[in-house]
């Protein structure tokens, strides 16, 4: 079939109000035209009908991206050409405006109208009546977003919250078949084989159903002994924010360059061993560790320091933490693009959960960030992807990083921010419960947490001792149970601090993962977790009326 096909079917599936196919049939026509602005723009509206404003933004930048490169006498010279312009603008404003946004849609709406008077009169490119309609749906955004500044100046909320709506994500997109593979019978005889390495045949992975769905879980062969050590793995990506000079593969921290002879230098910290690229200033702890990062990620990343450094500067900017996981959603990135596949296929991950906000507050609304397009762009300039390769489209982006969110691990840290992360594609597998039957730790061959506890401080010495040769990661992640193990039981470690009011808890599991508790601890005290209606409840105390209509 002929791109043309593609797109007259997908006008056919619009008329009918198959959205989805819709969709479906205009991305086809990418794949054989990808800067067809027409399929573009007509995937704008499949989305935006189908209830994804998030990838019509994607969609109508695209469709204007290309129309940028015509000369302006096309659009005096092809009425066609100039109404697509129009359309594009109108839907990103559209799409604004359904995620919450008042003010970009606002600004997309005068932008219409900018466009609208560059018209030569005699072409009729649109009505009267589509004029006002911008005006009056400008004007009333732009109230909205006053309304809004006056809400966050009366809470004493900063600047930066301004820029968060809000969009939906049930764990993944009616087109992504993938995610029904993660549970299969050949993955779980995958994944088994990886467990049998990493837990000397103790565990095993099996299905169970929670809240509706079906899930993956790690449980126990057999009876197990109380501090026996049971489950042990390696990361299989870690990044962190380069606050802190470290290697950039295993966080081992190194010695500052700055450093004279004279000065004292931590025994703990090791000479740093830079990229042999003159083009690159990355830094590791080793040659070994240098070549593990270019086979698997730094040939993508390689001499792109500055343009790193700015998007980890945007996520650290982040004061609601709903962009720190994005360090590793990059690094995922790159290591597609070093293996030449699409993200989601990248074997590591494909079995991993998607955050879904499941339970019925939410709705499965999430907060939606202006700042995951703004990373996203600069991701596909960093590894040098066109921003039309489909095998990187911009719904891959979210969907990463909704699996991402829910299944990284904080690695070691300084400071008061989440310095580093860590991705471990077995220990992952690890569901919660507020009485953990396991407890985990990090090996770290440095003094990171000044206090670790009794149970954490004894799992990295019993690994220090077993440690002959210095070959461990310093994230190598240990499980060891609190407690005797019945046979069958499943493993089990708290998502939070255990220690914590039951609403802190549930507060923090819902934000954060997306579920509401159901452990017996919970059960017996529910706490006062009160939820509102949107996720507007994460950086609002209250919500206001303006915000209220939105949620249908």
């Amino acid at each position: 079939m002929q791109s043309l096909d593609h797109r007259e079917n997908g006008n056919e599936a619009i008329k009918r109000g198959d959205y989805i196919s819709a969709w479906q049939h205009y991305t086809e026509g990418l794949k054989i035209t990808p800067k067809d602005p027409y399929l573009w723009c007509n995937r704008v509206f499949a989305s935006l009908k189908a209830g994804y404003p998030e990838l019509a933004l994607h969609d109508s930048a695209n469709c204007e991206n290309i129309l940028s490169e015509h000369p302006e006498q096309d659009f005096k010279d092809d009425i066609d050409l100039f109404k697509l312009k129009l359309k594009g603008k109108y839907r990103m404003a559209e799409a604004y405006g359904v995620l919450g946004l008042p003010k970009h849609a606002a600004f997309e709406y005068r932008a219409c109208m900018d466009i609208a008077k560059k018209e030569d009169p005699s072409m009729k490119a649109y009505t009267k009546n589509d004029f006002n309609m911008w005006e009056k749906k400008k004007e009333d955004y732009y109230k909205t977003s006053l309304l809004h500044d006056q809400f966050l100046k009366s809470c004493e909320i900063v600047e930066t919250r301004k820029r968060h709506g809000f969009y939906k994500f049930e764990g993944k997109y009616p087109w992504d078949k993938r995610y029904e593979e993660r549970t299969s019978d050949e993955m779980i005889e995958k994944l088994q084989q990886k467990l049998d390495s990493a837990s000397n045949n103790l565990l095993r992975i099996s299905k169970f159903r929670f809240d509706d769905s079906e899930q993956l879980g790690i449980f126990v062969k057999n009876s197990i002994n109380k501090n026996r050590l049971t489950l042990q793995e390696d990361p299989f990506l870690t990044a962190h924010n380069y606050y802190t000079y470290r290697c950039d593969y295993c966080f081992q921290e190194l010695i500052e360059p700055s450093l004279s002879l004279y000065e004292y230098r931590d025994p703990k910290k090791k000479d740093p061993y830079h990229c042999p690229k003159r083009s690159c200033e990355e830094v590791f702890c080793s040659e070994k560790c240098y070549k593990l990062a270019w086979n698997l990620y730094h040939k993508a990343l390689c001499g792109k320091d500055k343009e790193i450094r700015e998007v980890v500067d945007i996520i650290n900017d982040d004061t609601i933490g709903v962009l720190h996981h994005l360090m590793l959603t990059v690094r995922i990135f790159a290591v597609a693009k070093v293996r030449d596949i699409c993200p989601l296929d990248i074997e590591e991950i494909r079995h991993l959960c998607r955050f879904t906000p499941v339970s019925a507050p939410f709705r499965g609304k999430m907060i939606y960030d202006t700042s995951f397009y703004d990373i996203y762009l600069s991701t596909l300039r960093i590894i040098e992807v066109s921003r039309f390769d489909l095998r990187y489209d911009y719904w891959v982006f979210i969907t990463v990083m909704n699996t991402i969110l829910p299944n990284s691990f904080p690695g070691p840290g300084v400071s008061e921010m989440i310095d580093t992360l860590v991705l471990y594609p077995i220990s992952s597998l690890v569901n919660h419960n507020c009485s953990p039957s396991f407890f985990d730790a990090q090996y770290l061959s440095q003094d990171y947490d000044s206090s670790p506890g009794p149970i954490r401080d004894n799992i990295r010495m019993r690994c220090k001792i077993d440690d002959t040769d210095n070959s461990y990661h310093p994230a190598r992640i240990f499980f060891v149970p609190s407690r005797d193990i019945q046979e069958g039981e499943q493993v089990l470690k708290s998502y939070c601090d255990p220690v914590q009011r039951t609403t802190e808890r549930l507060i923090g599991l819902v934000t954060t993962f997306g579920f509401i508790c159901k452990c017996e601890r919970c059960e017996i005290d529910p706490g006062e977790l009160k939820q509102e209606p949107v996720n507007w409840h994460f950086h609002f105390p209250v919500i206001p009326d303006w915000v209220k209509k939105y949620d249908n």
